[in-house]
């Protein structure tokens, strides 16, 4: 079955569709269903077949530990930078 896929400059699969639209890389496979979430960010399209990067792939979903406090480390440099432009670096 024919497949479209959107690939990044790294050919990681970043959208796959059935029919042709430009900008898509057609691929020739002999399946009829790809796997849930090939476009998830972590196939790769080797110029013949799609193959998974374990370097790409999150280690493990459930734990969001490191991107909350990512995220709260951001939090805290963007507040600081509202209160020196409210207060002029008063603070």
């Amino acid at each position: 079955m024919k497949f479209y896929f959107q690939l990044d400059s790294d050919n990681i699969i970043r959208d796959a569709i059935t029919y042709p639209h430009e900008g898509y890389t057609e691929v020739e496979l002999d399946m009829t269903h790809l796997p849930a979430g090939i476009n998830a960010g972590y196939y790769r399209w080797n110029g013949t077949t799609f193959e998974i990067d374990e370097s790409l792939k999150p280690k493990d979903p459930n734990d969001v530990t490191q991107a909350i406090e990512e995220l709260q480390r951001n939090q805290q440099l963007m507040q600081q930078a509202i209160d020196d432009l409210v207060m002029g670096g008063a603070l």
